[in-house]
């Protein structure tokens, strides 16, 4: 496929502050073959206005109006509405670098083929500051060693799964290959998007990485989540199609690790009437699964076990007082 068509979908909510910057790294693309998906939920600022005028300069540009603001159902619609080969899904407060998409189609017509998934790297960026934050969502070694960047991926060549690398705007997906395996968006938890990247990596058969940094991420800093009980959900999802694939012996310790750090991250963004539930599940979860089929001196090896450790052995109030404490080490 020479020339693919990309379709970037772009949800905006009262984004009038990074719209236009956001927008113009992907309008002046050295790729041009693009079709710019702008799915605006309801915005009360001037992001409509901004919309307008961009989409009056730029036949590219596509407007939907949608009144659900659920990030589920905002891309599930993006997919349904795109018209290209392939899919990109772009947060309206970062930023890509402008050789994004031309890099991509280099790389598949390199290959002489279409792939699933093509990967590609992207760093924190401080809004405010022009610093990045020195780690960036996965490392080569994470795939098997790279080996080339022309090498066709699986998930079984993945090493450490549980990253940064759990979110959709660091990839480019063949829209075929969604279709056909009717992959989509949860409508109905939050954090799908962690939940999307592990289903589609599970069920890709070309996955082609480039460890090359082109997304710039904007720290958001979130004070509170109303639904973050909705992480447990999604781990249970997650761990049922590690389970379908037959991976979990393979990354039962990881999987372990990588729940008892969202867990406890996701606590301390839990509002304060929800805490002692939380809390609860929490424990409840981590100690049945610390009981199901693990080995408890590798677990005492794992990264923020401490963490761990005071989840297994204080009541909420008394854990509160060292997550306080603690919560930037983690």
């Amino acid at each position: 496929m020479i020339n693919p068509k990309i379709s970037v979908i772009l949800p905006v909510f009262n984004s009038e502050k990074s719209l236009l910057k956001c927008l113009n790294s992907i309008r002046f693309q050295t790729y041009q073959n693009l079709e710019i998906i702008c799915i605006d939920c309801v915005s009360s600022d001037k992001s409509g206005e901004i919309l307008s005028l961009l989409q009056a300069e730029d036949d590219r540009i596509i407007v939907f109006h949608q009144e659900n603001t659920e990030g589920g159902v905002i891309r599930n619609k993006g997919v349904e509405i795109a018209s290209g080969d392939y899919i990109s899904f772009i947060n309206v407060n970062d930023w890509v670098f402008l050789n994004l998409y031309q890099t991509f189609v280099d790389s598949i017509n390199r290959l002489g083929r279409d792939i699933d998934i093509y990967m590609f790297n992207a760093s924190n960026y401080m809004f405010g500051q022009n610093d990045i934050i020195p780690f960036v969502f996965f490392d080569v070694a994470d795939w098997n060693g790279h080996k080339s960047e022309d090498t066709i991926h699986t998930f079984n060549d993945c090493q450490r799964p549980f990253t940064n690398n759990l979110c959709v705007e660091n990839k480019i997906y063949n829209k075929s290959f969604l279709e056909k395996n009717q992959l989509c968006f949860n409508e109905h938890l939050n954090y799908e998007d962690m939940y999307f990247c592990i289903k589609t990596l599970l069920y890709a058969k070309s996955i082609l990485v480039n460890d090359d940094i082109f997304y710039r991420k904007t720290v958001q800093i979130l004070k509170e989540a109303p639904k973050a009980t909705d992480i447990f959900r999604i781990m249970d999802l997650i761990e049922k199609d590690i389970n379908k694939f037959k991976f979990y012996e393979s990354f039962k310790y990881a999987l372990f690790q990588f729940k008892y750090n969202i867990f406890i991250q996701q606590y301390g963004l839990c509002s304060e009437n929800l805490k002692e539930a939380y809390f609860n599940e929490m424990k409840f979860r981590l100690l049945a699964a610390e009981t199901h089929d693990l080995n408890k001196q590798i677990l005492e090896k794992l990264r923020n076990y401490e963490f761990y450790e005071k989840v297994k052995t204080s009541t909420r109030k008394v854990f509160d007082k060292f997550y306080i404490r603690k919560k930037d080490t983690i």
